[in-house]
């Protein structure tokens, strides 16, 4: 009887993170992608101080910056057009 309710919230619990990574930045080749100095030049033209940039597991760049007013962010940026896809404040 408890089977379909464990069923749903257990779906609705990896909901968050399944959308997340099935939507990866890009699905481009790694030839379409701008550099990583392309991409940090894009992000400080937006305010950003980049502190890190590295490609991550998803088809991203993960950046660690500031923010203009000073707060940590971790970035997940899209590699061709360097459009931000996720913003984590640390």
């Amino acid at each position: 009887m408890y089977t379909p309710k464990i069923a749903v919230a257990f779906a609705s619990l990896l909901l968050p993170v399944s959308v997340f990574a099935s939507s990866a930045c890009t699905k481009e080749p790694a030839d379409k992608w701008l550099s990583e100095k392309q991409a940090q030049s894009q992000l400080e033209k937006a305010g950003f101080i980049v502190q890190r940039i590295k490609r991550s597991d998803d088809s991203c760049y993960e950046v660690y910056a500031k923010r203009k007013d000073g707060k940590r962010v971790e970035l997940y940026v899209n590699p061709v057009d360097a459009s931000i896809v996720k913003e984590e404040v640390k």
